[in-house]
């Protein structure tokens, strides 16, 4: 009988939940982050998701969450409590993950940067430099031996292109997709150049000055996570690796060792 786990990744925007057994990685979904929906509400859509894939959810041995939003991490912990006899975890700045920090107090980290540098540690087991596109853009640095060394914190993609659309009326607002051409022809050509080309020599630049900085640290491996991590692959230059469920994997990892 395989043991079952189900792991959520709450963030600002949206809700990664992950389904996982003793071998591995089953499937996800991505869901809104509304904090106006109830247990009952969340329970049944992620039920109804899981038996279509066969599973039972008063079968799942282990729950854990990583969340950014307070009130989500009330409710999803609720939900757990009246839909399953499982353990429940819940990761933040207390949780036993292996790091160390050059800080004393270092609450401030979110669940899902820490969640990202252990599972990045645990996966790769080398130097890793994690770049997690969410509604915001963040570049972190773990070294193989568990010392998180800082990050970066900047608006996202979308949070960016949108509060573009809202200041200037004439431009209209377009579908994020990989630009063509670097210098476009056209408004929307334009735009998508200067957005996600824009967005991406950023990322690549922090990254290429964090491995100057810390250049007394071989072999560092970029990974990039997060949901329009696909999107944005093929413009960056310093990336090694698209991990796209590096985050619930951590998660998953976590559950089983505890």
């Amino acid at each position: 009988m395989h043991n079952h786990y189900i792991v959520i990744d709450a963030g600002n925007t949206n809700t990664e939940v992950g389904l996982y057994c003793d071998e591995g990685y089953i499937c996800s979904w991505r869901i809104s982050s509304d904090t106006s929906r109830t247990e009952d509400e969340l329970f049944g859509t992620i039920n109804g998701l899981a038996l279509h894939r066969g599973v039972l959810l008063k079968d799942v041995n282990a729950c854990c969450i990583a969340s950014v939003v307070p009130e989500l991490t009330r409710i999803y912990s609720h939900m757990f409590e009246k839909y399953f006899r499982s353990r429940i975890i819940i990761i933040d700045s207390n949780s036993n993950l292996g790091l160390t920090f050059f800080t004393e107090d270092y609450s401030y980290i979110g669940a899902d940067l820490l969640v990202n540098a252990y599972s990045a540690r645990y996966k790769y087991k080398t130097n890793v430099i994690v770049v997690d596109f969410g509604t915001a853009t963040t570049v972190q640095l773990i070294d193989i031996d568990g010392l998180f060394h800082g990050t970066t914190i900047s608006p996202g993609i979308k949070i960016s292109s949108a509060n573009l659309f809202q200041k200037a009326s004439l431009l209209s607002k377009i579908k994020l997709e990989p630009p063509s051409e670097i210098l476009g022809t056209n408004t929307r050509d334009s735009l998508l150049s200067g957005i996600v080309r824009g967005h991406c020599y950023m990322v690549d630049s922090f990254v290429r000055n964090i491995k100057k900085k810390y250049s007394n640290l071989e072999g560092i491996k970029v990974v990039a996570t997060g949901g329009i991590a696909h999107l944005l692959k093929d413009f960056l230059e310093e990336v090694d690796i698209v991990d796209k469920t590096l985050t619930i994997d951590g998660l998953y990892y976590y559950c089983r060792q505890n």
